[in-house]
């Protein structure tokens, strides 16, 4: 509820029992900052007692409000970007024809809700975790397609999309099984998250989000298992009550993009009442294939397994267009005494989405498609303020359906792989809140998320057509269920100048199985628990500075993915640890094509966990703020991809449907489809993470703001000295922008940048994404089949070159037995501008446009290279 909304419910109820005064009365004036500018489409609210009306200044900052009452009034003036000003005002004797109201440039300071306090709003300067706050505004002048890519220019936030449709946030280097999605409050994750990046944050449409918040670090007494690199959540836009009455009103917006041709509209309908509001309203979004920085594509399979240039056969990457439809519907209502009852549901489907980097993108595969892709999202929550000994109450149920689909084939003579899966997320949640002194709080709760996996799985023969059904990569009838207990306490040990904070968990997690001996699945009961904390300290060195440190505990359960998926990932052919150990698997000593034995045996798993220590400085006046951390992670028994080795023969076994065609000298075994050798999961080492982050925001002059991040990260494994996976380059980001007060429109210049990553880990360098590495075998897999069909290779030569395999085989390697295709992600920056116009007090304008200098680069560990100069228009009316 906004400052004008709570004033204008406290002057409708102390108005009753007043006689009715004779409406006659005009109020004019000018709004204008603090240099005696104009403030033009400022929004001015009157409020005589049950008598409220509102208008907005014009061009000159001039407004106008006619028959009002002859009383006294309370007036309101707000502008975005302006901090509110209030004034008395006496109508009894006469109208009032020359009030001034004078707003100033708002701060750069900012809530966050995703603190210790589980949902109690807060500063971000008085919280001592490190956080980042994406805010309405940011989301709508960010460039984007999907919702992940607005946090690209937060500190220590690596946005990473293996195809155009999805986008995965890596945190401290951590992504997807290592951070927590959450949804106003409610756990996004599922047990079938995979390892490394995945597309489920891409399916939130950005108009319907209020603002992201992200907390950095180890989160798990807040959100539970997963939270070690941070938390991200997206809190969407809630419908308010209209005190004055029913009111009806609505957004209408439309988007179009140059680099892939992308076109998207929303509509909005909201309806308020005194006791209820609804806002609902769908979407949809068409995006083409994208046109990359210089039209080339870094990683394509034929610059991978032919050396060509990407160039020579086509400009926009094949395969990466895509379409996204959907709807919600948001409602609030006042369930009385001091009580509240939202529910939200929202709907997402996904269409023509393919994983481009195992196409021409990298692989050089046949097919490789989700589809579809569908969300279904929905929650209800009660809240209630003072409740016998308890000053706050909530309880939430909650259901998260995800439908995953997938297909692949690797060439048009193989099988057609076609996998159907599902999982349901139903969410209990229940918490409460003591206050004790004033100056001690107390929150403690429990939650439970069950979830039930359905899956399906065939292959297909390309020339009959006729299916046989095979283990699915998660066996159907799969459950996996999380509780967790928590309490938290926050307590003003010295007002202003020392806050401490402490909290526990504890987290119980069963996995189980149905059995299905026509599929070969056993019946599976894992259990597994967990127990965490998390200790903070906010000192205050000044009014304008705090000092902060932060102990805490993160863990990740072993999940459903982990425990029970069989199947092609990101780093190759993977089988459970069960399966692994079952034939006899060791533990192999990286994840890489040339991993030898360790000589220890593949065995159950159990949770990772993670003691992080942090300490940062922040700062926050009227016209900066900043912040500043370090950090230490150390991981113990860390779940880690492995090569697995077999000491006895396994050509000719068939695990889930896949068949061992060669093994090596050394014990690495492959399956047909893939050409790395099979991983499995495993408890192994332990790690070290270290890095630092900082932002800063200043307004060097009433028109002009910069602001600056930049982060640094660096992960090793202890007992080994390997570079963790996917560990993110230093990177960073830079913007000036001119808003100059009392005018309607603004203009940005933005650069981000990201140094080169030489710590490449023997998994990245064979990933098709990173180091995209060749053996013979894969460059003559390519050249026979894909590249054959394209029409490159004509009776039995390169139609480019006039080559035969084994020239081009040797040209590539040379004498080796495999080399990557980039040793290193290269480093890039990118420079962009965008504006803003509001034409109107109901239409606005803004303008993107992203890499002006049409650079070819990548965020690393993508699957895709950067647009290339890109145009983004966007339209908003408001009715």
């Amino acid at each position: 509820m906004s400052f004008v909304q709570v004033v204008a419910l406290w002057a409708t109820a102390t108005s009753f029992g007043l006689a009715s005064q004779p409406a006659n009365r005009t109020l004019s004036g000018s709004v204008e900052d603090l240099l005696g500018g104009t403030v033009p489409a400022a929004s001015v609210t009157v409020i005589c007692g049950d008598r409220v009306a509102r208008a907005v200044a014009d061009d000159r900052g001039r407004f106008d409000i006619a028959d009002l009452p002859a009383r006294s009034c309370f007036v309101v003036a707000e502008r975005e970007l302006f901090t509110a000003a209030s004034v008395d005002v006496d109508l009894s004797n006469g109208s009032v024809t020359d009030l001034l109201l004078t707003l100033s440039v708002a701060g750069p300071e900012t809530e966050v809700v995703v603190t210790p306090a589980r949902g109690a709003a807060e500063q971000a300067f008085d919280v001592p975790e490190a956080v980042a706050v994406t805010t309405r505004e940011e989301i709508e002048s960010r460039p984007n397609q999907i919702l992940p890519q607005v946090l690209r220019e937060e500190p220590g936030v690596l946005v990473q999309q293996t195809t155009t449709a999805q986008g995965s946030p890596f945190i401290r280097g951590f992504s997807a099984q290592r951070i927590v999605y959450l949804m106003d409050g409610i756990r996004f994750n599922t047990s079938t998250f995979r390892a490394g990046a995945t597309q489920y944050l891409g399916w939130i449409n950005p108009a319907l989000v209020d603002r992201m918040e992200v907390v950095r670090g180890p989160s798990s007494v807040q959100y539970g298992s997963d939270a070690l690199g941070g938390t991200i959540n997206v809190l969407s836009l809630q419908p308010p009550r209209e005190p004055t009455g029913t009111q009806v009103s609505g957004v209408l917006e439309g988007g179009f993009g140059s680099a892939d041709l992308s076109g998207s509209g929303d509509a909005t309908v909201l309806v308020q009442d005194r006791a209820w509001a609804v806002r609902f309203g769908g979407s949809t979004q068409r995006v083409g294939e994208l046109r990359t920085g210089r039209g080339r594509d870094s990683h394509s399979a034929l610059t991978r397994f032919l050396g060509l240039p990407s160039e020579t056969f086509y400009e926009s990457l094949p395969d990466t267009d895509f379409s996204q439809t959907g709807a919600y519907v948001a409602a609030t209502v006042d369930a009385g005494d001091g009580a509240t009852f939202d529910a939200v549901y929202l709907h997402e489907d996904q269409f023509g989405v393919s994983r481009y980097d195992r196409l021409l993108g990298g692989d050089g595969r046949h097919r490789s498609e989700f589809e579809p892709q569908r969300l279904d999202f929905g929650y209800a929550r009660y809240q209630r303020g003072r409740t016998g000994w308890l000053d706050g109450l909530s309880t939430t149920v909650s259901l998260n359906r995800q439908q995953d689909d997938r297909l692949e084939q690797s060439r048009r003579d193989t099988a057609i792989d076609r996998q159907d899966g599902r999982v349901l997320a139903i969410g209990y949640q229940a918490q409460g809140t003591r206050l004790v002194g004033g100056r001690h709080a107390l929150t403690f709760g429990g939650e439970v998320y069950d979830e039930y996996i359905a899956a399906d799985r065939t292959l297909e023969d390309p020339g009959s057509g006729l299916p046989m059904a095979v283990r699915p990569r998660i066996p159907d009838g799969t459950r996996y269920t999380s509780t967790g207990l928590f309490v938290q306490t926050a307590s003003e040990i010295v007002p202003g100048r020392l806050t401490l904070r402490t909290g526990l968990r504890h987290g119980y997690f069963l996995f189980r199985t149905q059995p299905d001996a026509d599929l070969d699945v056993g019946a599976e009961r894992i259990p597994s628990s967990a127990l965490t904390f998390h200790t903070g300290a906010v000192v205050g060195v000044s009014n304008a500075v705090n000092a902060t440190f932060t102990v805490s505990r993160g863990f990740r359960a072993a999940n459903a993915f982990d425990l029970g998926a069989i199947g092609i990932s990101g780093g190759g052919f993977e089988v459970t640890p069960q399966a692994a150990g079952n034939l006899g698997g060791l533990i192999g000593g990286t994840d890489g094509a040339d991993a030898i034995s360790t000589g220890m045996p593949v065995d159950d798993l159990g949770p990772e966990s993670g003691i992080a220590i942090e300490g940062g400085l922040k700062l926050r006046t009227r016209r900066a703020s900043a912040s500043l951390t370090l950090f230490d992670l150390e991981m113990r028994d860390i779940i880690q991809r492995r090569t697995a080795i077999f000491s006895t023969p396994l050509v000719g076994a068939t695990i889930a449907g896949f068949t061992v065609v060669r093994q090596d000298a050394s014990g690495r075994a492959f399956v047909d489809e893939d050409p790395r050798p099979i991983v499995t999961r495993v408890n192994v080492d332990r790690a070290r993470v270290l890095g630092l982050e900082g932002d800063a925001q200043v307004r060097v002059a009433p028109d002009w703001l910069v602001a600056g991040y930049f982060s640094l990260v660096n992960g090793r494994e202890t007992d080994s000295d390997l570079y963790l996976r996917r560990m993110p380059p230093p990177l960073g980001g830079a913007r000036l922008r001119w808003e100059p007060a009392g005018r309607r429109h603004w203009v940005e210049g933005i650069v981000n940048f990201a140094f080169a990553q030489t710590r490449l880990s023997p998994g990245d360098l064979t990933d098709a994404r990173i180091g995209g590495w060749r053996t013979r075998a894969s460059i003559a897999e390519f050249f026979n089949n894909g590249a054959t069909d394209l029409g490159l290779v004509a009776d039995g030569r390169l139609t480019a070159t006039g080559e035969t395999l084994e020239q081009v085989q040797t040209r590539i390697l040379g004498d080796a037995v495999g080399t990557a295709l980039f040793e290193e992600t290269p480093g890039f920056l990118a420079v962009g501008a965008r504006a803003g116009w509001q034409v109107h007090p109901r239409l606005s304008l803004t303008l993107i446009a992203e890499n002006l200098t049409d650079r070819n680069y990548r965020w690393h560990g993508s699957g895709v290279d950067g647009p290339g100069l890109h145009l983004q228009i966007r339209t908003r009316y408001s009715f």
